[in-house]
């Protein structure tokens, strides 16, 4: 694992330098590989570096392009921040749907006020949220990256959480053994985009 983690390293060291349009597609494509590869149904990622550097406005202009071959879509999240980070919710929409839909799932979300089970009208609702307080985020996003919903609702009622002896995406308080072999699969991923991205793939 250690290695595994090094790679990671040694590629956010090969990409620090690059334009702003390459560290951006580096970056999705490396840790968007769950979702890239199905293994996940939508990924949030915060762009950013310098602190000038226009992300916001590098993304929108190419998302389209580099997702749309891939079946994904995205949100941009937190869109009254005054800075030019570009927080993104990258998602399969299908995938997104399944997540949403199943019954824990959907009575967390009727909870929290979201129009469930429009998809899109989720999405926004979710936006709103984040605009609505900057800086925080609302617990129930869990659902939105395909967490467990016995988690997501753990995590809201404050639960004491599980110990793992592994990469953690989220805080366990259900099934544990799946948990870990989810994040194993996640970070698996990660690695291998990342080499294939070092080795000009």
């Amino acid at each position: 694992m250690n290695r595994n983690v090094n790679i990671i390293q040694i590629f956010m060291e090969s990409i620090k330098n690059s334009c702003t349009e390459d560290f951006i597609r580096n970056i999705l494509f490396c840790f968007a590989a769950p979702t890239i590869k199905g293994l996940k149904a939508s990924c949030l990622i915060n762009f950013k570096r310098k602190r000038n550097e226009n992300m916001r406005s590098s993304w929108i202009s190419h998302a389209d392009e580099w997702l749309s071959p891939l079946n994904l879509e995205w949100i941009l999240l937190s869109q009254t921040h005054e800075h030019n980070n570009a927080l993104v919710l990258i998602y399969r929409r299908e995938s997104l749907a399944r997540a949403l839909c199943c019954d824990k799932a959907c009575c967390i979300l009727k909870e929290y006020g979201y129009p469930f089970p429009d998809v899109d009208a989720c999405l926004e609702c979710l936006r709103k949220k984040f605009d609505s307080c900057p800086g925080k985020f609302p617990h129930e996003i869990g659902l939105f990256l395909d967490y467990p919903p016995d988690d997501v609702r753990g995590f809201i009622e404050n639960r004491e959480a599980k110990n793992l002896s592994c990469p953690c995406y989220w805080k366990v308080y259900g099934n544990v053994e799946e948990a870990r072999m989810r994040f194993m699969k996640y970070k698996q991923a990660e690695y291998d985009a990342a080499r294939s991205i070092m080795a000009g793939r």
